[in-house]
């Protein structure tokens, strides 16, 4: 199964549940590969990999330079297919390109057998890029921080999902994570309370925790990190829902 965490919106989560929701599947005994997709690398050094040393990098897969499996990474618990500012490129390069929204499809058929998860960290955009990443895959996670203006973002990617369904018919909207929630604010509890009647949202919530800057500085995922934090549980919570509305799709 093929998952893009997505939302144009950047800072909402989307790199820390890509790799938590990774290492929380490889947990219960799945194999899992991360794609990062973001020209930032974010992922990528969260994974303890330092993007500006790479030399070949996902880029090189998407503009056919080489095999992905030249470029992928073993991590102690999963494994990376990872990015750098290379990747910026791509979208303009590929733009002249025939089929050029299906490309990253392509390239991950030759080796989705080798993973029962493979899990696509998006950029902040709804570009080429994540256009690639929402035509390869089977659904999507979208993180938002409990806030009003989330809203407008979620309309543009519904939208969007909408859009390349024409391209991807099995491509489904798996849910709504409420990220960087804090409890204590009443603006955030109304403001789920307006997700939740326009979407399908998660049980599971991420708190807002200092922990989560420590572990990706650390280079490792919460679950590594902190195995016990209150907000590795959610995690593994979360892994456990994704896994019921695979079986529900069945």
């Amino acid at each position: 199964m093929i998952i893009s965490i997505a939302n144009q919106k950047g800072g909402v989560s989307k790199t820390t549940t890509a790799l938590n929701l990774g290492v929380a599947l490889n947990e219960l005994g799945y194999s899992v590969l991360l794609i990062d997709m973001d020209p930032q690398g974010s992922l990528t050094l969260s994974m303890g990999i330092e993007p500006a040393y790479l030399e070949q990098t996902i880029y090189d897969v998407l503009i056919g330079k080489i095999d992905i499996n030249n470029i992928i990474h073993g991590g102690e618990s999963v494994n990376i297919a990872p990015a750098n500012i290379d990747l910026s490129a791509a979208e303009v390069e590929l733009l002249s390109e025939i089929g050029r929204e299906s490309i990253l499809l392509e390239v991950l058929e030759g080796i989705r057998d080798k993973y029962k998860y493979i899990i696509i960290d998006c950029p902040p955009s709804l570009g080429l890029l994540t256009i690639n990443a929402l035509t390869a895959c089977d659904g999507v996670i979208a993180p938002v921080a409990p806030d009003f203006l989330a809203l407008k973002g979620l309309v543009q990617l519904t939208n969007t999902i909408k859009k390349v369904k024409k391209l991807n018919p099995k491509l489904d909207f798996i849910g709504v994570l409420i990220s960087m929630y804090d409890k204590r604010t009443l603006h955030d509890k109304e403001a789920i309370s307006i997700i939740k009647e326009n979407y399908n949202v998660f049980d599971t919530y991420i708190r807002r925790a200092v922990a989560i800057k420590d572990s990706s500085i650390a280079g490792q995922s919460m679950l590594e990190y902190a195995p016990y934090h209150d907000v590795s549980n959610a995690y593994r919570r979360l892994a456990k829902e994704v896994l019921k509305w695979e079986k529900d799709q069945i």
